[in-house]
């Protein structure tokens, strides 16, 4: 464990940030500064990889400048090369292989003399594809700049355990944070009724193996997938993979914790047939509920969701709906108990 410590930028998606901040708060003094950033001190640089609700990670240097040249001095440079030795303590030791500036003006002089430096710090070629991130942009207050160095060459969001691109599965830390809302436990039996590629269930052995755990999905190649992600994981704990339509397949009930991310029409399913998809899910998740059980549904379809519950009967109470943004995209955890 590394005992200098570090101002670290994390980057978290608009909705995973209380989550993210509980997760950091284990590590050091965490703050949130926007929706999409954290601010962590910590000198546990190596924990920092484990952080499960943050898409991405970055030491930070700010430097009082006026002009992004100023940043070629040489007390900046050496104070950059110092950040490369940290990083290059790290254990497991990362490998990079090419470094990227991101910056306003990256193509500017100024700013391609910067990468050219940067890069010959770190032993390595600027490469528009490189793995080494460096952002740079202006910093507050004003006349500083602030030099962001990602930890890691692969954002913290993207799974080591993924190894089958399967398309439409859901963003791992959006997965970890809905997680969270539903709190399992190593009591609970947990279905996943629209499994995919098994990301809810693969994130949840990572914090901990509920007493049962299915994962249904219509589609064989999405089991397989799910299969090969569980494999590659190599987390304690059993998942009962089951091809299958949920809605008529044989599932033994009393389940504690179900969770559905169903499809809604740009990769899987259709548009004008979800709100009845929706409905039957929400009458299936019943049948197969223990009682004081707990749901969560993350969907697009906000508006068909919420017409499906203006329908009366139902044995599900709303307890909330919690927003996510990533990429244009804005899905939303519907969050349930049976009283």
């Amino acid at each position: 464990m590394s005992q200098i410590t570090h101002e670290l930028v994390l980057e978290v998606l608009d909705g995973c940030g209380a989550s993210a901040l509980r997760e950091a708060g284990r590590l050091g003094t965490v703050r949130q500064v926007t929706p999409t950033e954290l601010s962590l001190t910590t000198d546990d640089l190596d924990a920092v990889r484990d952080l499960r609700r943050v898409v991405a990670a970055s030491i930070s240097l700010t430097v009082v400048a006026r002009r992004p040249r100023e940043l070629l001095e040489t007390s900046v440079q050496q104070r950059f090369a110092g950040l490369l030795e940290d990083l290059d303590r790290q254990r497991p030791r990362q490998r990079f292989q090419g470094l990227r500036l991101e910056a306003a003006g990256a193509e500017t002089p100024d700013m391609r003399r910067l990468a050219e430096a940067l890069a010959q710090h770190a032993g390595l070629e600027v490469d528009a594809e490189g793995d080494l991130v460096v952002r740079v942009r202006r910093g507050a207050p004003a006349h500083t700049w602030e030099m962001l160095l990602r930890t890691t060459p692969r954002p913290l969001s993207t799974r080591a355990w993924r190894t089958v691109d399967y398309p439409g599965a859901v963003n791992a830390t959006i997965a970890a944070t809905v997680l969270d809302q539903l709190e399992v436990s190593a009591k609970d039996t947990v279905l996943d009724m629209t499994c995919g590629s098994g990301t809810f269930l693969v994130e949840q052995l990572h914090e901990v193996a509920p007493a049962r755990s299915v994962g249904v999905d219509r589609e064989p190649a999405a089991i397989d997938a799910a299969e090969q992600h569980q494999r590659a994981a190599r987390r304690k704990g059993r998942v009962d993979w089951i091809t299958g339509d949920v809605l008529s397949t044989a599932i033994e009930p009393g389940f504690t914790r179900i969770v559905t991310n169903p499809p809604w029409g740009t990769l899987h399913g259709e548009h004008e047939s979800n709100e009845q998809l929706l409905a039957d899910l929400l009458d299936r998740a019943a049948e197969l509920a223990a009682p004081h059980a707990r749901l969560g549904v993350l969907t697009h379809e906000i508006t068909r969701m919420h017409r499906v519950l203006e329908r009366p009967g139902s044995t599900w109470r709303l307890l909330g709906e919690h927003r996510f943004f990533q990429k244009g995209h804005h899905p939303r955890l519907f969050l349930f108990d049976r009283g």
